[in-house]
C-alpha cells in the first residue's frame, strides 16, 4: 500500500517517537500520512472508505451503473490497519521523519506451496480467457508460485491426475468454459472448449484425488459437471433489489478449515459483477467463509444487503477422493486483494 502511495507522489512519514491523536496512542516507526501536501487529495480517495451515493435512473428503477467500481480502500483491500485522525496532541514539530523511500513489498509464499514438496499446480487457460487469469498469472509469477498452462487439449488428453494435484479455473461462465468460439468465427486450432472428453477428464481428476479451485462464474461449471446440490441464490433478483458494483464486503470465516487458518474471524472480501452467494444443500459440503450479517458491506455500494446477509461465500465439497472449492468473490481483485490472498494460496496447498 505504500509503495503505490509513492509512486503517486504522497509524502508519506516515520513517527521518530509514540504520539498520541484523537485520544489514540500511535507507536514510533508507526507511518504517517500529512494531509498538507500536493497529493492529499489523491492519498485521501485511496485510503478512506467509499460511501456510494444511491443512484437510480428514474426513481424506483434500476440503478445508475457507476463508470468503474465503487469502492477502492486500500487498506481494506490489503489488510492495512489505518486511522483518520483530526488532532495531534501536541503538535507535529519534531515528531515526522523524512519522507520514506518506496518500500519493499515483502510477502512470502506459504511454506507449502513451496520447495519440492509443493503441490503441482495447474492454471486453465481457454481462448476466451478472462482477465482475472492475467491477474492471477501475474501474481503467481511475481511470487515464484510454480503452475503449469493447462489448454483445452491438454485437458481432453487426460490423465491429468499423474500431473497434477490442484487446477484452477479463473472467473469464466460455462458456457464459455465448455464451448469457447465458434468454428465459424476463428481458425480451427482455436476453436471449442473442453467439450464431453475434457469434463470427463476433470470429473475423473477429481473422483481420483484431485482438486478443483473455481472462483466466481466457473462455479457454475464445476457445479454442473458433478451434479452438485448448490446454487447461486443471487443470480435471479433484478437489479433493482440486489446490486452490488464493485464493493467490498465482510465474510465471516470458520477458522478450523484448514482453507481459513491464519485469518482470524473475519476478513474484507471483493464482490462485484461475477460474484455470487451459495444455496447449499450437500450433506457433506463445509462452508469456509459467510457474507456478514445484516449489512456486509464495507466501502463502497450495496442494494439488497439482506440477500447476501449471513449466505455461505466460499465452500468446499468432497467429490469421490478429491474435492471441489468454489469461491463465489475474486479472491485476487486486480491483485489487489492482498487481505483474501492466503484463502486462495491456502486453498491451493491444502490440494495435496
Amino acid at each position: 500500500m505504500l509503495r503505490i502511495l509513492r509512486m503517486g507522489d504522497v509524502e508519506v512519514h516515520r513517527a521518530a517517537r509514540p504520539f498520541r491523536a484523537d485520544g489514540r496512542a500511535f507507536e514510533a516507526g508507526d507511518y504517517v500520512i500529512p494531509m498538507h501536501q500536493p497529493y492529499a487529495a489523491f492519498a485521501q480517495t485511496l485510503l478512506e472508505v467509499q460511501e456510494y451515493p444511491d443512484l437510480r435512473v428514474y426513481p424506483g428503477g434500476p440503478p445508475r451503473a457507476p463508470y468503474d467500481v465503487t469502492a477502492h480502500t486500500l487498506p481494506l483491500l490489503m489488510d492495512v490497519e489505518a486511522r483518520s485522525v483530526e488532532q495531534v496532541e501536541g503538535g507535529v514539530e519534531g515528531v515526522l521523519g523524512d519522507i520514506i523511500d518506496p518500500p519493499a513489498f515483502d510477502f512470502e509464499l506459504p511454506p507449502a506451496l513451496r520447495g519440492e514438496d509443493a503441490p503441482r499446480v495447474a492454471l486453465y487457460k481457454s481462448w476466451q480467457e478472462p482477465m482475472e487469469a492475467g491477474w492471477t498469472r501475474w501474481v503467481f509469477d511475481q511470487y515464484r508460485l510454480a503452475y503449469d498452462t493447462l489448454h483445452n487439449a491438454d485437458i481432453r488428453a487426460g490423465g491429468l491426475g499423474e500431473r497434477f494435484d490442484v487446477i484452477l479455473l479463473q472467473d469464466q461462465s460455462a458456457r464459455s468454459i465448455a464451448e469457447g468460439y465458434p468454428a465459424s468465427v476463428v481458425p480451427a486450432p482455436y476453436a471449442g472448449g473442453l467439450g464431453e472428453e475434457g469434463a470427463r477428464a476433470l470429473e475423473a481428476f477429481v473422483r481420483e484425488g484431485g482438486r478443483i479451485v473455481a472462483i466466481e462464474s466457473a462455479t457454475d461449471y464445476v457445479i454442473d459437471l458433478f451434479g452438485l446440490d448448490v446454487a447461486n441464490a443471487v443470480e435471479r433478483l433484478p437489479e433493482q433489489d440486489f446490486y452490488v458494483p464493485g464493493s467490498i464486503l465482510q465474510i465471516e470465516l470458520d477458522g478450523t478449515h484448514p482453507i481459513a487458518r491464519g485469518l482470524g474471524g473475519t476478513s474484507p472480501a471483493w464482490y462485484w459483477r461475477s460474484s455470487r452467494a451459495f444455496d447449499v444443500g450437500e450433506p457433506a459440503a463445509r462452508v469456509i467463509a459467510r457474507y456478514g450479517a445484516e449489512n456486509p458491506l464495507l466501502s463502497g455500494w450495496i442494494l439488497g444487503p439482506e440477500y447476501l446477509s449471513e449466505k455461505p461465500a466460499l465452500v468446499e465439497v468432497p467429490v469421490g477422493e478429491g474435492s471441489v472449492v468454489l469461491f463465489g468473490f475474486q479472491p485476487n481483485y486486480r491483485a489487489q486483494t492482498v487481505a483474501t490472498w492466503p484463502l486462495l494460496f491456502n486453498a491451493l496447498s491444502e490440494g495435496r
